[in-house]
């Protein structure tokens, strides 16, 4: 909230699967300080739902060629080197990262305290995966670039939540949307860094209960669970909560969690630069900057 997968495990690869085919919907027209909701649940790839989308193509050679050894999995606290609870800048000296998952990162032992509630489920998830992904670390490399990816464009990512669910006029909406979006290879991201390599080209919206549908069997009702709990925490706190990105890349699919600002600075962002029923092409020019 961004499925990944050690499709040589048949554990939860960061706590979600989706075994079902889903008709892909006709997507609609859609800073409060606490901890960054980087939480990215993975698993096998959502097959192709029966509508005439094109598929980008699994280069998995071209990605595997670009690790040689194991990557840390980087949440979005650590690609934006600030601390995962109060969202501090990291300056000279290094944040500690989280013992367990190493995926995010903090500015004190007092800021990781007080995350640890939020954080455990997908830190426990995360450290699971990891040792299920040991016997194949190429999986766990292109995990890793794709992780990169979206934690490097998390304020376009919010901005697309905001647009798409229409934040700014109808609030309420992110307690049932969820994004989802389809991303493919830039023709020459061999030679590109890893939060340049992909750019979105297909994307909607599915409701909360789809999403559970997909995935609940699997663990996923925890997941949502989880958001809600940590949705309410950011609600508390005057903003809007936590918004859900699903997004899919060759056979990797990541939910994503993204902390979203208060009402009144998502009616601000909408009114400023609304992509309205375009979301996906302003995404796509977005992450392209």
């Amino acid at each position: 909230m961004s499925f990944c997968t050690s499709l040589l495990a048949s554990r939860i690869v960061y706590a979600t699967q989706r075994d079902e085919i889903v008709q892909l919907k006709s997507s609609k027209s859609s800073e409060v300080k606490g901890h960054l909701t980087d939480h990215v649940y993975s698993a096998p790839r959502v097959n192709a739902p029966s509508s005439p989308r094109e598929h980008a193509s699994s280069d998995r050679s071209s990605m595997s060629a670009e690790h040689s050894k194991t990557s840390h999995w980087k949440g979005q606290s650590r690609v934006q080197k600030c601390c995962h609870w109060c969202a501090k800048k990291q300056e000279s000296k290094p944040f500690q990262a989280c013992s367990r998952c190493k995926e995010v990162i903090y500015c004190s032992k007092e800021c990781q305290v007080a995350s640890w509630p939020h954080h455990k489920p997908s830190c426990n998830y995360n450290a699971q995966n990891k040792e299920a992904l040991q016997a194949n670390p190429d999986v766990a490399n292109n995990i890793a670039v794709f992780k990169k990816w979206h934690g490097s464009h998390v304020p376009a990512l919010r901005h697309a939540i905001i647009c798409a669910l229409d934040l700014g006029n109808h609030p309420s909406r992110v307690n049932d949307g969820v994004l989802y979006l389809e991303l493919t290879f830039k023709r020459n991201h061999e030679k590109l860094p890893p939060n340049q390599k992909y750019e979105p080209v297909k994307g909607c919206i599915y409701s909360m209960d789809e999403i559970l549908e997909m995935i609940g069997r699997q663990g996923g009702s925890s997941i949502i669970e989880s958001t809600k709990q940590n949705s309410d925490f950011m609600k508390e706190k005057g903003g809007l909560g936590i918004g859900m990105i699903m997004l899919q890349a060759h056979d990797f699919c990541d939910i994503v969690k993204v902390t979203l600002p208060t009402p009144a600075a998502a009616k601000a962002a909408q009114e400023t630069d609304d992509w309205g029923d375009n979301w996906v092409e302003g995404l796509r020019l977005a992450v392209s900057l």
